[in-house]
């Protein structure tokens, strides 16, 4: 009893020194005095890690003033000097005599075409045939066209090279002397620079570029200002930051924070000790444990969302999962210790959301409000659903409180924000009951409260993953049962936990869902194998583990299923493939053997073992005891040989008690049958 009792008090002086610590980190004074341009006398390292916004901006503002100006080539450009063109030649039409310019000019008058050519030049086209003015027309548009369908930018002469090379094509063309001047003047007055400065993808690829720049964090433990060296007015503004820098004061505040934190933990514990358990055998250690622990993990969350409102926005309390501590006491204790939480926790609660020692009355009215509505309707049905059904009644009262106070400030209603702030007050209650139902399984294997329903629940055939697995699998499926029946019989024979290794057997094969047809169990006829290569075979029986692993951590399948599924094949060689690769020439083993690691459990091996043997069983054509019994001990001897039961608590006789236990099991199943006489085909007929 004394033991008990000095085991009491430890953990009461340990629940004590962390309250204290955590309430008294919130309302510390900042414990450096420095000035800028003086010597620092040590290292100073930063006490935490943040965000430097200034050192960001100007990382952001250096690299988008490195990105040069994006340019395009403006296809558009060409159609425009094109119609050019068009407009010019167009003004043409009827006309056959040098004195009809005055006409072609009054044509091109308010044009942009009007400037292409001078007088002369007109009059050389008007006096030209219809013939010769359509091929001028062709061969300048062709010209123009196919010089800038390339890049033409104002830079390095690319203007003057285009031009040059529709000359070039001019020249080439069956246009008399003079209509080749004609062409050439247009082409010159037409080819322009298409490559130009585009101000919208400029400010989208630095947008782009200032999006990705990783923000500058000052991390904890960094060391700001070295010990001797000048503290710079940057450095004096990081120590700033992080909160160094303020005159020192006294140890009053400490003192203050230890006589409350003290009052506090003294009426918890009383409150604990006179109460009347549910659960009287749990033991004053595991009692006191388990408040301790439920009420620092509440502790903890509201110490989390205070920092994250301190730094992102402080309306962000009102996420606070207020109630989560109470919803878990009182489900498994009774109504004094969680109503005795939820005041701990709201007057710590104050503490972590106070600002230069202010301290917020609506905080405390919020987290205390959340709790006490939470104890009150988990009244009778101390189930996970009522858990959930109590989590709707936190949230409304939660609405209530930020209501209240905001008409009691008489507070502007603008109803994008407020709707945003009701969703935070909602979220919470929600928040409450999703903590405490996660909790909930956790405490109660840990404390022995409760036997491990979620198991049980996962054996379920409704679950998902399992009609998953019957519908697109259904021979894996099939397997999957058998293994469970052996693993739990062979676990049960070894004092491992059976119910354990048959929940992880219904879902170790689950990977076999992505491409089902691949394996024995599921084909009907057709062997995709066929036509792969023994390697190609070997990756995708392989991936089967990765693959099941992936979707059992989708669904968030607890993690020992999680790793019985990664670990029921271990290390171990995929020898039907390897030995067919080996015949065609030199392999690497490691290519075809599981990626492990080797089982970390019993139950995993355990399943490693039956798995093999139900596989290799369903196999022979007539089973027999005896076939059966030599056909295991080979299984064990190889798995054996091949070191796979090296980092597990499994002794060489529970290995050869699994396999006793797996014969035993399977010899019931495959027991020799009558042989019916089959009737003659005339018979039938």
């Amino acid at each position: 009893m004394r033991k008990v009792g000095v085991w009491v008090s430890l953990l009461t002086i340990g629940f004590y020194v962390i309250i204290s610590t955590m309430m008294y980190v919130s309302v510390r004074p900042e414990a450096l005095s420095a000035d800028p341009f003086s010597i620092a006398e040590e290292d100073i390292r930063s006490p935490l890690t943040i965000e430097d916004r200034e050192a960001t901006r100007l990382l952001k503002e250096n690299t988008v003033a490195a990105i040069d100006s994006q340019y395009t080539i403006k296809q558009e450009y060409a159609t425009q000097q094109i119609e050019k063109a068009e407009q010019l030649f167009a003004s043409l039409k009827g006309v056959k005599t040098a004195e009809d310019i005055g006409r072609i000019k009054q044509r091109l008058r308010g044009t942009e075409a009007a400037d292409l050519l001078q007088d002369d030049e007109l009059r050389l086209l008007a006096t030209a045939s219809t013939a010769m003015r359509t091929t001028a027309r062709d061969v300048v548009i062709t010209a123009v066209e196919e010089a800038m369908r390339q890049r033409i930018s104002s830079d390095g002469g690319e203007v003057a090279e285009a031009r040059e090379e529709a000359r070039l094509d001019i020249e080439r063309s069956a246009l008399s002397f003079a209509m080749k001047t004609v062409g050439k003047t247009l082409t010159d007055q037409l080819i322009v620079t298409n490559y130009v400065y585009d101000p919208e993808k400029t400010d989208q690829l630095r947008k782009q570029t200032s999006d990705k720049v990783e923000p500058v964090l000052i991390s904890e433990g960094e060391v700001i200002v070295k010990r001797g060296e000048v503290i710079s007015q940057d450095a004096y503004r990081q120590l700033q930051l992080v909160g160094l820098i303020s005159d020192r004061q006294s140890f009053k505040p400490l003192m203050g924070t230890l006589i409350l934190s003290a009052l506090m933990t003294f009426l918890l514990f009383g409150f604990i000790s006179r109460s009347n358990l549910r659960y009287a055998k749990m033991g004053k250690v595991k009692l006191f444990s388990l408040v301790y622990l439920v009420v620092i993990l509440q502790l903890v969350v509201i110490y989390g969302m205070a920092f994250l409102a301190d730094d992102i926005n402080p309306a962000l309390y009102l996420l606070t999962p207020t109630a989560f501590s109470a919803l878990v006491l009182r489900n498994l204790l009774n109504e004094r210790i969680a109503l005795l939480s939820t005041l701990f926790t709201a007057l710590a609660g104050t503490f972590f959301y106070s600002t230069n020692q202010n301290f917020s009355f609506n905080i405390a009215i919020y987290l205390l409000a959340g709790g006490l509505v939470a104890t009150y309707f988990l009244r009778s049905s101390l189930s996970r659903r009522r858990i959930f059904v109590s989590s709707l009644t936190i949230a409304l009262a939660n609405v209530a409180v930020f209501f209240a106070f905001l008409f009691m400030r008489s507070g502007q209603v603008e109803v994008k924000e407020t709707s945003i702030l009701v969703g935070f007050a909602v979220a919470s209650g929600v928040l409450s009951a999703i903590l405490s139902i996660g909790l909930l399984p956790f405490l109660e294997m840990t404390f022995g409260i409760l036997a491990p329903t979620r198991l049980l629940e996962l054996l379920n055939p409704t679950h998902p993953l399992l009609k998953k697995l019957l519908v697109e699998a259904p021979g894996t499926y099939h397997h999957s049962m058998m293994v469970a029946n052996l693993a739990e019989t062979a676990c049960e024979a070894i004092g491992a936990d059976g119910l354990l290794a048959r929940v992880g057997a219904y879902y170790h094969d689950l990977g076999k869902t992505r491409r089902p047809l691949y394996f024995i169990e599921n084909q009907h006829g057709l062997n995709p194998h066929d036509r792969l290569t023994p390697k190609e075979s070997a990756r995708v029986i392989l991936a089967h583990t990765d693959d099941g692993v992936e979707l059992l951590e989708e669904a968030k399948l607890p993690n020992v299923i999680v790793d019985i599924c990664r670990e029921h094949h271990g290390t171990s060689l995929l020898r039907y493939f390897y030995v067919k690769a080996t015949e065609q020439g030199e392999v690497d083993e490691k290519d075809f053997r599981y990626t492990g690691p080797k089982p970390q459990t019993r139950e995993a091996a355990v399943i490693m073992i039956v798995d093999s043997i139900e596989a290799a069983v369903r196999s022979m054509k007539s089973p027999t005891e005896a076939g059966i019994q030599e056909l295991v001990k080979k299984i064990i001897r190889e798995k054996l040989m091949d070191d796979q039961f090296s980092e597990c608590e499994m002794t060489t006789r529970d290995i050869y008690r699994v396999g006793e236990s797996a014969c035993h099991t399977l010899s019931g199943l495959f027991h020799e049958r009558i042989e019916y006489p089959e009737l003659k085909k005339e018979e039938l007929t």
